[in-house]
């Protein structure tokens, strides 16, 4: 692992600096220098570099030596480690005599940037991978090898908690990746995918249902919060528990499918729970796969003859209000005889009784199917 770039070199080069008033430079395990407070000298060698990593101890130049030797200026050279090897060299530029004092504590400033950076690096390294195998899991789960669960528990993910996939969409992400990561508990998993976060929430289960309510209210105070503390509109699309590790690429398509039926069927509202779209997702999924063309278009033949949408708004109240005719009434404002002739006329154009369960059924799934197409 190369430790020391040039990025990383000025960085401690300009940290460093604020400690003492004096240049400083940063040479790789060659010598050359790769950071400075004097531009002019980066890229060159510096011979004092190159005794430092041959001796593995710090090096003073006097004045009177500066002109044997190439590249360098009077000052203090020192060793930086890591892992108890000679990565790099730090230089301070001045009479020794002067800066002495200084050495050690530039020489440990530079090292702890430095064990600060590996650390860093290390964790987002770790923190890509994590994201890489939990992408995997929500795509490829039935093609998952040893290697998979050999990295899977190197990372330390435990595949046997159960967990439902969660979909937050919002316009910012940086707004509110910081907010949501800090509300998620230790067994949580998310990835940032193109134009939403996916959060796989560890649920508690109880007699093999989960606590689908604890979640709602969670995801309730999420959305209230985010509006109000930050002024931001999301949409939370909420899967169902599955069993087995399928189960979570499973819960995740049925939260991607909700996301999309929920929004069609409910834009103004912000939370879609896969429990309240089953019919609508499961209509979707059959289009997708071509099926849907085996419902018979009964919206389209009342939509030919009801042009102010009387027809459709009735059924779809009749279907809410479970057929009672008072609640239907109040809710439209119309008269029961106004109900009773538009059922009538909607059994007359389609030949299906909307009073019929079955034939009710097959309405219904006509008005969904053209709501989310």
């Amino acid at each position: 692992m190369k430790f020391l770039n040039k990025a990383l070199a000025q960085e401690i080069v300009n940290r460093t600096m604020k400690i003492i008033n004096r240049n400083i430079n940063v040479m790789n395990d060659k010598g050359v220098i790769i950071g400075s407070g004097d531009k002019s000298r980066i890229d060159s060698i510096h011979e004092g570099a190159v005794k430092v990593i041959e001796n593995q101890s710090g090096f003073e130049i006097e004045s009177l030596e500066v002109e044997k030797l190439h590249g360098v200026m009077a000052g203090i050279n020192l060793p930086i480690n890591f892992n108890n090897q000679v990565v790099g060299v730090i230089g301070i530029t001045g009479s020794p005599e002067e800066i002495r004092s200084y050495g050690e504590l530039v020489k440990m400033a530079a090292e702890m940037i430095l064990q600060q950076a590996v650390l860093l690096d290390e964790m987002q390294w770790d923190q890509r991978l994590k994201e890489e195998l939990i992408s995997q899991l929500l795509h490829e789960s039935d093609n998952l090898n040893a290697h998979y669960f050999e990295r899977v528990k190197r990372i330390g993910i435990d595949l046997a908690i159960p967990r439902i996939a969660i979909i937050l969409t919002v316009d910012d992400h940086s707004k509110v990746f910081k907010t949501i990561r800090d509300r998620l508990e230790k067994e949580d998993l998310y990835v940032m995918q193109q134009d939403h976060l996916v959060i796989l929430k560890n649920v508690s289960m109880k007699d093999s249902r989960w606590n689908s309510a604890k979640v709602m209210n969670e995801m309730e105070h999420w959305a209230g919060y985010l509006e109000k503390n930050q002024g931001v509109r999301c949409k939370i699309s909420i899967g169902n528990y599955h069993p087995t590790l399928r189960g979570i690429s499973e819960s995740f398509h049925d939260a991607v499918m909700t996301s999309v039926v929920g929004a069609r069927l409910d834009p103004l509202k912000t939370i879609y729970f896969f429990e309240d779209y089953k019919i609508p997702v499961f209509l979707a999924k059959a289009n997708k796969l071509g099926m849907g063309e085996e419902l018979t278009d009964y919206y389209h033949q009342l939509k030919q003859f009801d042009k102010k949408g009387e027809l459709v708004d009735t059924l779809m109240a009749f279907i809410e209000e479970n057929g009672d005719t008072n609640a239907i009434t109040s809710k439209l404002f119309i008269h029961r005889n106004t109900v009773r002739y538009r059922l009538d006329r909607i059994m007359e154009l389609t030949g299906k009784d909307p009073r019929k369960v079955k034939d009710l059924l097959e309405l219904y799934l006509s008005i969904i199917k053209n709501q989310i197409t």
